[in-house]
């Protein structure tokens, strides 16, 4: 069964949804604990929205990447966007902390922020020209 699974999600599927369990575990973690740095760090994306709908966002993005991640490339493009959005927005947003003195030290989050968006593009460049067999057809080496 675990094979069979294999050869239908790869690197593409298996990315998709380990980003995306992650992203949602983010995302409740948002919403249920305070952490006040994350708040001074966050101080550009909460004058659009509160913390907890941000938490939101990490969830609805996450479930994307969960649910398009049995697709086959060229269908799971929405599933990429959910798993590269969040890194990003709040990459930039932790630039602009730093820059604006609203939280001086949101600098050294960035890395962090830009080695994930780094590799989701990374996997989606590389796997994305293949096509994905399923299992369930007959297909015997996953291709």
């Amino acid at each position: 069964m675990l094979a069979a699974l294999w050869r239908h999600l790869q690197w593409r599927g298996l990315t998709l949804a380990g980003l995306g369990i992650l992203w949602i575990t983010y995302g409740i973690g948002l919403i249920a604990t305070d952490r006040p740095a994350l708040v001074s760090a966050a101080a550009p994306l909460l004058r659009v929205m509160c913390l907890e709908a941000w938490g939101g966002v990490w969830i609805a993005c996450g479930a994307l990447g969960v649910v398009t991640a049995a697709l086959r490339p060229g269908r799971d493009l929405a599933g990429f966007a959910g798993a590269a959005g969040p890194p990003l927005v709040w990459g930039l947003a932790y630039i602009a902390a730093a820059v604006t003195g609203s939280y001086g030290v949101a600098w050294a989050s960035v890395p962090l922020f830009a080695a994930i968006l780094l590799l989701v593009v990374i996997v989606a460049a590389l796997t994305g020209g293949r096509t994905r067999g399923c299992a369930c057809e007959g297909v015997a080496d996953g291709r």
